[in-house]
Formats: C-alpha cells, structure tokens, sequence
C-alpha cells in the first residue's frame, strides 16, 4: 500500500517539518526556553479550581457530566457577554458561541469562509498557529508589514488594489491588535478605525484575535477596546479566550459575530467535537463569580509585568549593538532583529549549544521571510532564570556576529 494514495489534497498540502524540528529541539531538559507561549504554572488558579468544580459535581454532576449544548452554556455565555460589555461590544447569547480555545475559533474561520485558492489577508509577522489553520482550506495567504502601531495601513490598500486588479476579493483579514503574537505589537486607536473604514470601502471581513488584551501591563483596559466594539455593520468576527486567564490546559474560548455567522460555525463545531465540556465550563463560571477572576488576572499583571521589565532590562544589558527588540506594553511576547544578513535559523543551533532557545522569526511569516528575526517569550521562566537566559543569547550572538 502507497499510504501517499491515501491522504486527501489538504493533508498532502501539510507543512511538516523544520519548525517543528526545531522547536523540539528548544524544549529539551536543562534548556532556558523563551520559545514556547506557556504561561506561569504558578499562577494557575489550581485550589479555587478545584473548589468550584467539586461543588458543581456535588450539586449538579448528573447535568455536567453528560452532554452539553453545542453553542455552549448558557451560564459561560452570560460570563462572555458581559466581559464583552466591559471591552465596549454589545451583544446577545445568539452571536456567542463557545469554542475549543480561539485556536478552533480560527479553524472555523478557514473552515466557513474560505474555500481552495481564496486569499486571505494576514498580518506579516502573524501567529504560526492562524497560519497553519489557514492553509488547513488551502488558502493562498498575502502578508502585510507591520508598523510599530500595526499593520501598515499603505500596504494593505497596496496588496488590495493590486489584487482587485488581479480580480480578486480577499475573504477576510486576520488580525491580532493588542501585544500580538509575535511581535508584541499594539495597533493604534486611529489605525483601529482607520483599517475598520478600509474593510468597508474593499468588502472583507475582519478576523479579531483578541487572546492577550486582559494581560495589558501599561495604560488601561481603555487602550486595547478590540475593533469589534467599533463594529457596527457586523464585519467583524472576534475570537476570545480564557487560555491566558485561567489556563491553557481547559480549552476555552469563544467566537463573537453576526448571528448568522455564528450558526453556520455552530453547525461546523458540532461535526467536531459535538459540544464543549460542561464540566469546564461550570469551573469558569464558578471562577467569574465573586469578582474572583478579575482578581486573578490583577495578580496575573503584576507576575508579568516583572518579567516583561525583566527581559527588556536584560536585553539592554546584554545583546550587542545592532540588534533591536520590541518594547511591548503587555501579553507575553518580545521580537528581536538581527542585524541586517544574519540568520536567526543558523543562530539557533549556537544558541541551543548555550542552552537558551527562541523560536525563529521565518515561521510567523507566510512567505517565509524574517529570517534575521526570533521571538522570544518572558510569561514562564522567572526573573533570574530570564536573566541567564538573556545572557547566555547575548554572547551567542555577539559570537555569531565576530
């Protein structure tokens, strides 16, 4: 048997490979990892988890123990909703649907409006995991730079009227406006209306990644209000998570959006995992009651923002001249350029042999390029424990570069 008969045409298009090759290699024991996203295990909420949930099971386990709604519970949806009020957005339980983390809301995303050849329009770098869902649906995937306030705004009308002359509607632009994942980047209030107009005046939908906005570590919750609570002709999709919040480990998330989108991707997520858990559920509920969660991600702020100024205060101490970083002003994610003709690819070996590790820039963009770029994260490791880490790259580089 030829199993290469066996697979379909997306599975064949599947990228394999060097990245996650060499993301392995960065999580071997003993290795000071700043490659992987993975928040503190410290500050998982455990004790008060295990509390809520031990109640729900002793008052309700024969609901929570058996299957759910698809769209979600009601309860977490009434959670969700006025989270959202507090970011500025209005809606109701029917544009709500509660996912698999904001990874399936993604997957949703390519599944529903995407079909073999449409272009799809990214942010350039972009999340390596909006990528692979993407071209799950063999989308053709347009970059575009980013500024030190998001996308660049000429760039995007550019790619779009260079495609309109091709005659071709992009479906719907991904973007992630607050600490994006990689670059740390926020967009601005201005851009945030600005690219809000441009989808009006080319027609595509917006695809708001808004994971990290709760974890803002400098101004206020005023300085990252997502593009959706701007939205008022229903053109864009906002996808949430309670990942950074409570835990990864729980597969949280949801999807905001018109209503009718919102039952096609109902009618898409049943087909995959017929409904989220109601068990986990009830624990975020249980989590969100008592203020007890805003508490939480209060605490989670202080934790990160000690590491954050832990890494940018290492990095100036340490990385030699021609090197530049991002200075973010939350989420967990730093971006760092080598100098021009470096390779971060060819770096990484040297790094590992140091045992420190990023995660090469090339794989956040869809036409592989960033090569002289890394991301690195400061969310896991502590305050000393990043400062080695720093170090330890430092001379890694300044080798490299003698």
């Amino acid at each position: 048997m030829n199993p290469e008969q066996r697979f379909s045409e997306r599975a064949k298009g599947r990228e394999g490979s060097e990245i996650r090759r060499l993301f392995k290699m960065s999580m071997k024991p003993g290795i000071i990892s700043f490659a992987g996203g993975m928040p503190d295990p410290g500050s998982f909420p455990s004790k008060k988890a295990a509390e809520v949930r031990e109640a729900g099971l002793r008052e309700r386990g024969e609901i929570l123990l058996q299957y759910g709604a698809a769209r979600g519970d009601d309860r977490l949806i009434e959670v969700v909703l006025e989270r959202m009020q507090q970011k500025g957005v209005e809606a109701g339980p029917r544009n709500v649907l509660i996912t698999s983390g904001a990874q399936q809301g993604l997957d949703l995303c390519g599944k529903i409006f995407s079909d073999p050849g449409d272009v799809l329009l990214v942010e350039s770098p972009t999340f390596i995991g909006a990528l692979g869902a993407f071209r799950n649906y063999r989308a053709e995937l347009a970059g575009v730079p980013m500024e030190a306030d998001g996308i660049h705004l000429e760039r995007l009308k550019g790619s779009l009227e260079a495609l309109r002359d091709r005659g071709i509607a992009p479906k719907f632009l991904y973007t992630m406006p607050n600490f994006q994942n990689p670059s740390g980047i926020t967009m601005s209030r201005e851009k945030r209306r600005r690219l809000l107009e441009i989808a009006e005046a080319y027609d595509f939908l917006i695809v708001e990644d808004d994971a990290y906005s709760d974890l803002w570590l400098e101004g206020s919750a005023e300085d990252v209000r997502p593009i959706k609570a701007l939205d008022t002709n229903g053109r864009v999709i906002y996808l949430g998570s309670f990942s950074k919040i409570v835990s990864p480990g729980i597969r949280l998330g949801w999807a905001l959006g018109r209503e009718d989108f919102i039952d096609r991707f109902e009618m898409a997520k049943q087909m995959m995992d017929v409904c989220p858990s109601p068990l986990i559920q009830a624990m975020v509920v249980g989590l969100s009651e008592d203020g007890f969660l805003e508490r939480h991600i209060a605490e989670l702020r202080g934790i990160y923002r000690s590491r954050r100024d832990a890494m940018l205060t290492a990095l100036m101490r340490y990385m030699p001249d021609g090197v530049f970083w991002t200075k973010p002003k939350g989420g967990f994610y730093i971006w760092v350029t080598l100098p021009e003709g470096m390779d971060a690819v060819a770096l990484l070996p040297k790094a590992l042999e140091k045992n420190v590790a990023y995660v090469i820039g090339m794989a956040f963009h869809a036409d592989k390029s960033g090569r002289n770029t890394f991301r690195i994260s400061f969310c896991h490791e502590t305050e000393e424990i990043i400062e080695e880490g720093i170090r330890r790259l430092g001379e890694a580089i300044a080798e490299a570069i003698r």
